[in-house]
């Protein structure tokens, strides 16, 4: 029988706080036992535990999202995605949010902030339309859209004229294909491609 251990929160590691507050629910029995039997003075009320279970459900995305792009296969084309899909997360209201509400809206805000020029990067966005899992359907803004076109007609005409001064034929590189996942974040993505296929039509 494996020994299950709390995991401590790390200042230095933003998803070690996610990681506490999942082992704390995984013994919430054992716990909540064990604060009984040695009558502890002080213990978790229930709103306490509903607290916790919401703020993992909350942070859980980001752990997603850094897991995805920290794999062997994931490429700069997955970056424009993640970051529309984490966002439609955390904007996406619920009427269990309460006691979270302000959390989710926080890490909204910080999220648009610190990547609030990601689709204007060239490496991203061009990366983004050639890929034919996402192509031009994760882009915000149609203004960033256009520069990301704009940039790829650049790139293409860049190695039509390098191809036409030293041809050299290559084998094109197998596509990974993106992770099914189960989480708010995988649905998130699922969801805005969907979208994007309706509004396209038949």
């Amino acid at each position: 029988m494996d020994v299950k251990r709390l995991q401590q929160d790390v200042q230095v590691r933003w998803n070690s706080s996610l990681y506490m507050l999942q082992s704390i629910l995984e013994q919430k029995r054992a716990l909540s036992v064990y604060a009984a039997d040695y009558s502890l003075p002080a213990t978790l009320t229930a709103n306490q535990w509903t607290l916790m279970e919401k703020t993992a459900e909350v942070l859980a995305p980001f752990e997603e999202l850094t897991r995805d792009v920290s794999r062997p296969t994931a490429s700069a084309a997955d970056v424009i995605p993640a970051i529309t899909a984490l966002k439609r997360v955390l904007s996406r209201e619920k009427t269990t949010d309460q006691g979270v509400r302000t959390m989710k809206s926080t890490l909204l805000e910080a999220v648009e902030t610190r990547f609030a020029e990601v689709e204007e990067e060239p490496l991203y966005s061009i990366a983004t339309l050639v890929d034919p899992r996402y192509k031009d359907r994760f882009f915000t803004k149609s203004d960033n859209l256009r520069l990301a076109t704009d940039n790829l007609i650049l790139e293409v005409a860049k190695i039509e004229r390098a191809a036409s001064e030293e041809p050299e034929e290559a084998e094109p590189m197998r596509k990974t294909p993106r992770q099914e996942a189960s989480s708010s974040l995988g649905s998130a993505l699922d969801e805005i491609l969907e979208e994007n296929q309706l509004e396209a039509g038949p």
